[in-house]
């Protein structure tokens, strides 16, 4: 935030109301975050939020932080935290499938640094479900954060994004996490830990000249069902994390248009 800002900063888990933004959403001090001369860390929390309306409220405040002159920067981190109920067999899908995707979820923060820092650390190279469980309940540290959940709360988070305050960036990650629970709660089948195609194969999501990070991310977007092809029957038409505007849905296009250019920007990284 600019230095002559007067908005009240709580300290840390200790945010305080900010008048200008929704009802609900409060300022608090994060140690991680770090300001040139000039300017004073704050990270805004928002309230437990809900469906379209959720989205329209998170809209509303990225324009008013904006407005008011806030910046993003490197060490910045978005963390989404979404409310979960599903049993151990849910659980268990759904650390399957966040190591399986693991690669499209960093690639589709456009930058390299959130999958290499201390603070939203890999699963995948723990080799499988369990002992990535164990981990993340230990430390909220990772991509997946389990510790809330370990102390019988409902909830779980995700660390893996980077700080932003592009508004179809947030919305794409926010129905990609929800599309992945929402997976994990209604599937039968647990993902493979590690996915690998047979030597020679071609897959639906292949792109001439992809790279590593824009295959997976397209990947991804089949197993939402955010690009037809994946689902029969009838899921044909499913596409999961959406939430629902009048008839025609959600249009994911310039979803997904935003979240390819920051993989292939990913991709393109040291």
């Amino acid at each position: 935030m600019p230095g002559h800002d007067r908005t009240p900063i709580g300290g840390y888990h200790n945010g305080l109301p900010v008048s200008w933004l929704p009802a609900g959403w409060k300022a608090e001090r994060d140690g991680s975050i770090r300001t040139p001369a000039g300017r004073k860390p704050c990270e805004f929390v928002s309230p437990v939020l809900h469906g379209r309306e959720g989205l329209q409220n998170v809209e509303t405040a990225v324009d008013a932080i904006k407005e008011r002159g806030a910046r993003v920067n490197e060490s910045c981190g978005l963390h989404i935290t979404i409310s979960w109920n599903g049993d151990a067999a849910a659980l268990a899908r759904l650390i399957s499938l966040i190591a399986n995707h693991e690669k499209a979820i960093y690639a589709s923060t456009g930058t390299r640094r959130r999958e290499r820092n201390q603070w939203a650390k890999q699963i995948k190279t723990y080799g499988n479900k369990d002992a990535a469980k164990t981990r993340c309940e230990r430390d909220r540290y990772h991509l997946l954060n389990l510790t809330h959940l370990a102390r019988g709360r409902q909830r779980i988070e995700i660390r893996a994004f980077a700080g932003t305050l592009n508004k179809t960036k947030l919305i794409g990650y926010i129905q990609m996490i929800l599309g992945l629970a929402e997976l994990a709660l209604n599937q039968k089948r647990c993902a493979g830990w590690d996915y690998a195609k047979k030597p020679g194969t071609k897959s639906c999501w292949d792109r001439p000249d992809a790279g590593h990070g824009e295959t997976e991310l397209n990947r991804l977007f089949y197993r939402l069902g955010w690009t037809k092809g994946w689902y029969k029957g009838d899921l044909r038409n499913k596409r999961f994390g959406e939430l629902t505007v009048g008839e025609n849905g959600c249009d994911f296009r310039p979803v997904k248009k935003k979240l390819l250019d920051l993989a292939r920007k990913y991709d393109q990284a040291i």
